[in-house]
């Protein structure tokens, strides 16, 4: 038992450092099928701006990956908001989500994972206007597919990933769908495009349709700072669903005995 955990230790690994290696000027991290080498710990802290009409949302988010094995990695995520509809304000933390990635095949070109979400609302009252969430617990299953190119001489990266959110209770669950394809500019610059969707599959219990059943088109600018810090400059905007814009700004920070 020990020498098969050992060589497939070694493999994983292996393949996991060939991965982000092909990544790394583009992304400090792991992309979205891609898991945290173990004992990695992924960080980012995002400010992002959303106006919708009278509807205007500031969050303050932070974001946590860690690689308990270099095929499982553990995620944390806690938004803080301020919200103002009209004359009306409230802020707090919204939904926190813990989940965790596992990625199963070893290719080292293409990262495909399968990962599980807890999303938990941390006691807000969900009958203030405007409010911080759905007040339900939910949970969500998602295939995230990584895979890495080469543009010219500079490295590059797509990602898609699909996924179904289910709210234990009277509210509408949920399909998402992302993608994203991200080039190296120089060595340490990077642009992306992102895709987001979301389609509401219960229309009469929608929580807010401001941030429900759209599409975001978002273009980043990541700029390398040195071997585990980079910052992300970005903005997005509706492009089907109700109408909306923002502004987001990221700090992408690594660690751990392999950094």
């Amino acid at each position: 038992m020990y020498t098969w955990v050992s060589k497939r230790t070694r493999i994983i690994v292996q393949l996991g450092l060939s991965g982000l290696l092909t990544l790394w000027n583009t992304l400090p991290a792991a992309a979205g099928g891609y898991t945290q080498l173990q004992g990695d710990t992924f960080t980012s802290v995002t400010f992002r701006t959303l106006d919708s009409g009278s509807f205007r949302k500031l969050e303050l988010q932070l974001y946590l990956e860690y690689g308990l094995e270099n095929d499982i990695t553990l995620i944390f995520k806690s938004p803080y908001n301020w919200l103002e509809q009209g004359d009306s304000f409230n802020q707090g933390f919204a939904d926190q989500e813990v989940g965790v990635r596992w990625r199963f095949n070893q290719d080292p070109n293409l990262a495909t994972s399968l990962q599980a979400i807890l999303i938990v609302p941390p006691g807000y009252d969900p009958n203030e206007n405007p409010a911080l969430g759905r007040g339900i617990v939910g949970a969500e299953i998602r295939l995230p597919v990584t895979g890495t190119f080469r543009f010219g001489r500079r490295n590059g990266y797509w990602t898609v990933e699909a996924a179904y959110r289910d709210y234990l209770g009277p509210q509408s669950d949920e399909i998402r769908v992302f993608a994203e394809v991200s080039q190296e500019l120089a060595e340490q610059v990077a642009i992306a495009i992102q895709l987001d969707h979301i389609s509401d599959l219960g229309n009469s219990q929608r929580f807010r349709e401001v941030e429900t059943d759209l599409t975001k088109l978002i273009g980043q600018l990541r700029v390398r700072l040195n071997n585990g810090t980079a910052l992300v400059f970005g903005g997005y905007t509706n492009i089907t669903g109700a109408e909306g814009s923002g502004l987001e700004f990221q700090v992408w920070y690594t660690f751990g005995p392999r950094r």
